[in-house]
């Protein structure tokens, strides 16, 4: 009979993997990293050792134990996960962000990972600026139709997120269907692609959706956590930028392409120039962005920088613009900074402090969903903490990749499917509708209409 088993993304924001079977195939549907938060062995300053990133997670319980699907170079000798199942076996991307594709690395080389072509690109673009996951670096295949493993056929259906080729999928055995959202909203550029989801896949026996946005109490003023459009996110930023005198800061998610694209176009039409950690002017540059901009020189970065931009220089045949620290110190007012968070006291490089700036003045950080993420992640309270010592305003522009609390309720409602299972989330048992619902545990192996079999 067909079988389900989460080994992720319960009861955490992330670390999705979801292993639907057979006994002639197998699929699995993501394989991501928890966010690091302040429970993770792994998260900063915790460096990982180069080869035994796979070997260290599992030793401590940070990785689970997923038959058949670890390359065994990266296990120790004989171990017992190191052997292939006898069934074909295949990895599903959703999208690339690493709580979904960051143990990608890890997948045995003979097991094909197939993803939507515009998150190949990416991911093509993650490899040149040096940010992909810990392991080897995987090769993925671009699915343009459903694609065929055993008996079991997966087809990608496109949805809003905010990061280019995300998609949910639809996975058909001869027992029945599951569908996964993986990460989807109904307010970005109109929700239109997600709504296309929800019809396609309809009444399916098993819905698997993320509940990102049920981790969290709706404050009293519910108005502060409506969508904004993408329009709305930058004509705040652009508000920031004209309060300020000086220089401005910026923080986005440089996978979400389309959105870095249209801030740096922003930017340049309120006369600044944003300028780029080279990682991130890296990924961008392979992207096809115009107008990108990082650092020369005369600016110290740490050699992953340098490094990744070297190499985005070789793949793409062109040259990234670059600009000075004195250029910056000169002219603030012409500048719109993303600083590398990894590298905080780098902004003291910066005209935050000392003559180049006038006690009082108005510096913004805008924030819209760069890192850090939030509250919950191990390294916002200290970046905070960075920001008030150098007398910088919190600006918050953004607007959630995640569907609200309501619009998944109505999202399940309108699918109703046989059974819906929860997960990607701090509560999913938030989520309460009217169909019958699956709190999944791990260790549990489910049937299609969420029976747990003994």
């Amino acid at each position: 009979m067909t079988t389900v088993e989460f080994f992720g993304g319960i009861g955490v924001i992330g670390s999705s993997k979801i292993m639907i079977s057979t006994p002639e195939a197998r699929v699995l549907l993501d394989m991501g990293l928890d966010i690091p938060a302040e429970h993770d062995l792994f998260r900063a300053p915790v460096r990982e050792r180069p080869g035994f990133e796979l070997r260290d997670r599992l030793t401590v319980g940070f990785a689970p134990e997923i038959p058949g699907v670890y390359d065994p170079s990266q296990l120790d000798p004989g171990a017992t996960l190191s052997r292939p199942d006898h069934r074909p076996t295949a990895v599903f991307l959703s999208h690339a962000h690493l709580d979904h594709d960051g143990a990608l690395g890890f997948v045995r080389p003979d097991v094909p990972i197939y993803a939507h072509p515009d998150t190949a690109l990416l991911e093509a673009a993650i490899a040149v600026s040096g940010t992909a996951g810990p392991g080897n670096q995987p090769e993925l295949t671009p699915m343009t139709t459903p694609v065929t493993v055993g008996d079991i056929t997966v087809e990608a259906v496109p949805v809003d997120h905010d990061v280019p080729g995300a998609c949910g999928f639809l996975v058909t055995t001869r027992e029945g269907t599951l569908a996964y959202t993986g990460d989807l909203n109904f307010h970005r550029d109109g929700g239109r692609l997600s709504q296309g989801f929800v019809e396609r896949v309809r009444g399916v026996d098993m819905l698997v959706t993320e509940t990102t946005m049920l981790s969290f109490d709706v404050p009293a003023d519910a108005s502060a956590w409506e969508p904004r459009s993408e329009s709305a996110v930058l004509d705040l930023a652009a508000e920031a930028m004209t309060r300020a005198p000086g220089l401005a800061l910026v923080s986005m998610y440089v996978r979400d392409v389309d959105r870095a694209a249209r801030f740096i176009a922003r930017a340049a039409a309120h006369g600044r120039t944003l300028v780029w950690p080279g990682q991130a002017a890296a990924l961008l540059h392979n992207m096809g962005v115009e107008g990108v901009v990082t650092w020369d020189g005369s600016r110290p970065q740490t050699r992953c920088h340098t490094e990744a931009v070297a190499r985005a220089e070789t793949c793409s045949g062109g040259s990234i613009r670059t600009v000075g620290l004195e250029a910056v110190r000169d002219s603030p007012s012409s500048y719109l900074i993303q600083p590398d968070v990894s590298d905080v006291p780098s902004l003291l490089d910066l005209p935050l402090v000392g003559p180049c700036r006038l006690n009082g003045t108005f510096v913004p950080f805008i924030h819209a969903q760069g890192e850090p993420l939030g509250p919950f992640m191990a390294n916002w309270s200290t970046y905070i903490e960075w920001l008030e010592r150098l007398d910088v305003t919190f600006v918050g522009v953004g607007s959630s990749g995640h569907a609200t609390g309501e619009a998944l309720h109505k999202m399940v409602m309108d699918i109703h499917p046989g059974v819906v299972a929860p997960i990607h989330g701090f509560r999913p048992e938030a989520l309460q509708v009217d169909v019958p619902r699956l709190v999944p545990e791990y260790g549990n192996l489910y049937t299609l209409d969420g029976k747990t079999l003994p």
